[in-house]
């Protein structure tokens, strides 16, 4: 019988499922709330699990956590050096850079007088985020170089140093939808998100629909987990209206739950079938 800690902040609809899924496999599960947990700088095992299925739903928490239980010797996933990638939208784009995956041009600004000295020389419009975030927020296109200064100098004159890191990308005139491919172990499935806004994250209203996800997509997605060696990962890929195909960005805690049902793409039972599987992740 494999024994897993479910890491989780909150015990949400996905949480729940993989839970059952789990326990269907003859699992045996302990839930561990993250912030409940201290771990020592040593390598003295702090628990008799064999794999710690990450949940959290901070980054910060996921990144540190994950880095300390590799350490003490425990099969973490996705591992921390995935969720450190994935996790800041700059790192992830490096990584993907670095394996030559198609994705969108993108650079890094440190000063607002370079980044729309940089905008200028390539072209409105833009698209800028901040390195981390999830769900779409503080996102924003710029159309032109008013609206440039003006989201600029909010980002680069308030907050801390993380803050003040520009991440600027191509924008790509999408069809109406952007598409997302699951990846555990091997592609399993994706959806299409459907909106008339150019933001399409279905936190944001998009519609999810059943995609039959194609092979050469299939391949796109796996060579972007491979790229940050995630091995359950939802990649987020970007269709020009000519029909090129561009990796956007890489999740490393797959949520499903405004999803699953459209899809019909069993998640829960694919993820619990790799962790019991003792396949994927990080030992030291």
């Amino acid at each position: 019988m494999r024994k897993v800690d479910l890491v989780y902040t909150r015990v949400r609809t996905e949480e729940k499922l993989l839970l059952e899924a789990l326990r269907r496999r003859d699992c045996s599960v302990n839930l561990v709330q993250d912030s409940g947990m201290v771990l020592s700088m040593d390598r003295q095992r702090v628990t008799e699990a064999d794999t710690v299925l990450m949940r959290s739903m901070s980054f910060t928490r996921a990144r540190y956590l994950a880095t300390f239980l590799e350490m003490k010797g425990l099969r973490v996933l996705n591992s921390a050096r995935t969720i450190s990638l994935c996790g800041d939208k700059a790192l992830t784009s490096a990584a993907l850079a670095a394996k030559g995956v198609p994705m969108p041009w993108a650079f890094v600004a440190f000063d607002e007088d370079a980044c729309l000295d940089a905008i200028d020389a390539k072209g409105y419009p833009v698209v800028t985020k901040p390195v981390l975030g999830s769900w779409g927020r503080m996102v924003a296109r710029l159309d032109s170089r008013t609206a440039a200064e003006g989201v600029l100098s909010t980002r680069f004159g308030t907050g801390g140093a993380q803050d003040h890191v520009a991440l600027v990308q191509e924008y790509v005139d999408k069809p109406g939808y952007d598409l997302r491919v699951y990846v555990i172990g091997r592609t399993v499935g994706g959806l299409r998100r459907r909106s008339e806004h150019w933001i399409t994250n279905t936190a944001r209203g998009a519609v999810p629909e059943r995609y039959e996800v194609p092979v050469v997509h299939a391949r796109l997605a796996e060579a972007a987990a491979d790229a940050v060696g995630g091995d359950m990962v939802a990649v987020d890929l970007l269709e020009t209206r000519g029909g090129d195909i561009y990796v956007n960005e890489i999740n490393h805690c797959v949520e499903f739950a405004r999803s699953i049902d459209e899809t019909g793409v069993p998640l829960p039972d694919l993820i619990a079938e790799y962790v019991a599987s003792g396949a994927g992740g990080a030992r030291r």
